[in-house]
């Protein structure tokens, strides 16, 4: 495994960290962090007063996270760390105060401070229920689905054979002569009965997959689509360019993104398919690619704090039934450090 020198970082990235979905859940998470930083000043919970009193919603966040920050399961995990300073739920709110005509924007807590900020206030949502990922609606909309870890097959209706890795979903429609295949989440393999009369289709988050019959793994991101054809030919077009397609040859790779899709390169099939094997192989890949991918075989929540992290270039051959193992080795390789909290979190920074 190799990996490209750069300077580390203290801490998370302030200008490249995580951000939470739920812009609710992400404003209470960042005045946890910042009332952590010693005693705040009347402008700051001025603003702090204000910001809890304008929506329900967010005392209500900010209150779980200040409740859950109290476990001792939670202060022992993140004392366990020899340089982490001790974190200690909020100050009490005060009495509510007049709004300024100017409000303040929220202290940042130093780096370390907040570093051990953020891993409660992580580990705090897993434990209170609030839900870093729609798993419950994705699996409504599904047809079929897989957990964290697990890989199943599935035969679709029209004879054609659909293995699913970990924590993917995929919805069908096959009424009426149609063969479509909506690819929700993660990744599958194909492998397609012929029907020249009635073209197979997949549609990922980026991308659109026809073919007649053949064999082939398409996989759906937040940032990027990939396509691998191991036999047959596929065309692929991208959601961003509709009337541009390509067509790949057996052994060829294509990525879809917002912008469009990249030229087909080679690869070698048995690397870029040994997912279907339990094995997860790849080199010189961003940090930030292969934990999304990973986060799929691990069932809990996986943090990647900063951005600098999240690009380190990585090579590595995992087995994927071992994803907090595969971490450990990457955040090592990546010079960051990782914390496993309760709950199943993992935060890497």
């Amino acid at each position: 495994m190799t990996r490209v020198e750069q300077d580390k970082v203290d801490g998370p990235d302030p200008s490249g960290g995580y951000r939470h979905p739920d812009p609710v859940t992400d404003e209470a998470l960042t005045w946890f962090a910042a009332l952590q930083d010693g005693v705040p000043d009347a402008g700051t919970l001025a603003a702090f007063q204000d910001w809890r009193r304008s929506d329900p919603r967010r005392a209500a966040a900010f209150d779980r996270l200040a409740e859950i920050a109290g476990m001792p399961e939670l202060r022992a995990a993140t004392l366990a760390s020899p340089s982490a300073p001790a974190v200690r739920p909020p100050a009490p709110a005060p009495a509510p105060l007049p709004p300024p005509v100017s409000l303040p924007k929220p202290r940042r807590a130093p780096r370390r401070r907040r570093w051990v900020a953020w891993v409660a206030a992580s580990a705090a949502l897993v434990a209170a229920g609030l839900h870093l990922y729609p798993a419950a609606a994705l699996r409504w909309a599904a047809d079929h689905w897989t957990a964290a870890g697990e890989r199943r097959e599935f035969p679709l209706p029209d004879g054609s054979r659909l293995l699913l890795g970990g924590g993917s979903a995929v919805a069908l429609d096959f009424a009426e002569g149609r063969r479509l295949v909506r690819l929700l989440r993660g990744e599958g393999f194909f492998e397609v009965v012929p029907d020249a009369a009635h073209p197979f289709r997949v549609v990922a988050a980026h991308s659109t997959v026809q073919v007649t019959g053949t064999a082939f793994a398409v996989r759906s991101g937040e940032r990027e689509d990939a396509v691998v054809l191991e036999r047959g030919r596929v065309s692929v077009t991208g959601s961003a360019q509709p009337d541009q397609s390509l067509a790949l040859a057996p052994g060829e790779r294509v990525t879809a993104t917002d912008d469009g899709l990249s030229v087909a390169v080679r690869v070698d099939s048995a690397s870029a398919l040994a997912w279907r094997e339990g094995r997860f192989i790849f080199h010189d890949q961003p940090l930030g690619t292969v934990v999304e991918t990973l986060r799929r075989y691990h069932d809990g929540t996986i943090l990647l704090l900063g951005r600098r992290i999240g690009e380190e270039r990585v090579s590595g051959n995992f087995r994927l039934d071992d994803p907090v193992g595969a971490l450990r080795s990457l955040a090592e390789i990546a010079g960051a450090r990782m914390a496993v909290l309760p709950a199943g979190v993992i935060v890497i920074g």
